[in-house]
C-alpha cells in the first residue's frame, strides 16, 4: 500500500499461485452457496478450504455486543479458509454469498493427507497463509490510526477493484459500507453526501460510483501522525 499522497495504491489480499489452485482443483468436491446464505458461521468447524469460482463472497466478523465488521469481500479466483484448517480450530469469521456463488471444496483430512506426497503444496499455503495474516495487520492498522475518510476512501477503492460493474458502479449499501469500515450509517451518509457535493462519487440506491479517482486516492493516501 503506498502512502504518499496523490499515489495511493490499493492493496488486496490475493497472491495465490496458479500452482496452487490447480492442485485444490485435482483434490476438490463442488460447492454452491445461494445469494445470502452463510458458506459457515464464526465460531463454526474449519474442515475444508475453498476456492471462488464464480460470484462474490463477503466476510464478516461480530464482535462480543453484536456489532459486525465486514473484513473482506472475495472474488473469482480467491482461495479462502486455510487458517482454521491448518490448526484445527474454529472459524475466524462468517462467509456469506453476495450473489449465486459456486466454489471448490476441499476437506481437511484429504488435504493433509497431499501434503506427504506434495509437500511444496504445503509451502504454497503456508505462503498464501503468510500475506494473509500480513494483509489483516494492515487492515487492523487502517482502523486504528486512520479517521473515517481515510477509511471509508480506501474501502471504495478496494470495493472498486473487487466488486464494481463494467460502468464502475458498486453495488453496495450504506449500511453495509458502515459495517467495512466500522462506523455508523450515519457518519458513512454523512461523509458520501460530502463527497456527492464534491462530485467525488455519484451516489444511488444501494450503490455509487467513484467519478474523481484522484480525489478519492488523495484522500486515502493521507496519513494520521
Amino acid at each position: 500500500m503506498n502512502s504518499k499522497s496523490g499515489n495511493f495504491q490499493v492493496e488486496s489480499e490475493a497472491g495465490q499461485t496458479d500452482a496452487l489452485a490447480d492442485a485444490l482443483h485435482a483434490l476438490s468436491t463442488v460447492s454452491v452457496v445461494s445469494r445470502g446464505q452463510d458458506l459457515f458461521q464464526q465460531g463454526d468447524e474449519g474442515d475444508s478450504i475453498y476456492l471462488l469460482k464464480s460470484g462474490s463472497l463477503e466476510i464478516s466478523s461480530l464482535s462480543d455486543d453484536g456489532r459486525k465488521l465486514t473484513l473482506n469481500v472475495l472474488k473469482s479466483g480467491d482461495i479462502f479458509g486455510e487458517i482454521a484448517l491448518f490448526d484445527g480450530g474454529r472459524r475466524s469469521a462468517t462467509v456469506t454469498a453476495l450473489e449465486d456463488s459456486n466454489l471448490l471444496q476441499v476437506g481437511r483430512q484429504r488435504l493433509l493427507a497431499e501434503f506427504s506426497d506434495n509437500p511444496d503444496l504445503a509451502l504454497e499455503l503456508l505462503g498464501l497463509l503468510i500475506r494473509r495474516v500480513r494483509w489483516i495487520s494492515m487492515q487492523l492498522e487502517n482502523h486504528a490510526f486512520h479517521p473515517l475518510e481515510v477509511r471509508l476512501a480506501r474501502r471504495l477503492l478496494f470495493l472498486a477493484g473487487q466488486v464494481s460493474d463494467r460502468n464502475g458502479r458498486i453495488s453496495v449499501s450504506q449500511s453495509a459500507l458502515a459495517d467495512h469500515v466500522g462506523a455508523t450509517r450515519e457518519a458513512v451518509s454523512k461523509k458520501l453526501a460530502e463527497w456527492k457535493n464534491l462530485g467525488i462519487v455519484e451516489v444511488g440506491r444501494g450503490n455509487l460510483t467513484i467519478l474523481d479517482h484522484k480525489a478519492l486516492s488523495d484522500i486515502a493516501s493521507f496519513d494520521q501522525l
